[in-house]
């Protein structure tokens, strides 16, 4: 299965395993450590699971799907992964702004909650990024119909 991906169809799968690692990072740091105490927003973690599973259906049954539909998942795990992203970076804006802008007496956990999340925003950029370049690219899976005569000519006993 994995063979038959093109260029894109990795590319689908970078954005899936940032977009995870952006993931598991939000979840971190906002149960350990100085954000402990604080209540989670389970938006980022819905949109990323949501367009984690857009994408690797794309990734399986992209030849079985409308290219209509394809266009519509590979927007939706975007627009999805895009809206982590801000959820994500709304979240993290006081950690920022006492580290940053007030560095006068911040606890070390704060800092260390905040470029732990920075991490994860880098993630959930480049899987951002990922989902763009996917979305201008070619065909995710290579093309083995009847009609592909270069594959049978190589592949098919004379």
């Amino acid at each position: 299965m994995m063979k038959s991906l093109t260029k894109s169809g990795w590319i689908i799968c970078i954005a899936m395993s940032t977009a995870l690692a952006g993931m598991i990072l939000y979840i971190v740091t906002s149960t350990t450590g100085y954000l402990a105490g604080t209540t989670v927003d389970p938006l980022p973690i819905i949109f990323t699971v949501v367009a984690i599973l857009l994408a690797s259906t794309l990734v399986v049954a992209t030849n079985r799907l409308n290219p209509l539909l394809i266009d519509l998942f590979v927007f939706t795990s975007a627009v999805l992964i895009i809206a982590s992203f801000a959820l994500f970076v709304l979240g993290r804006t006081s950690l920022a702004a006492d580290v940053y802008f007030i560095p006068v007496n911040y606890p070390k956990e704060e800092e260390v909650a905040l470029n732990i999340s920075i991490v994860g925003l880098v993630s959930y950029f480049i899987s951002i990024i990922t989902m763009i370049i996917v979305g201008f690219s070619d065909k995710i899976r290579k093309d083995y119909s009847s009609n592909n005569t270069k594959y049978k000519q190589k592949n098919m006993p004379s």
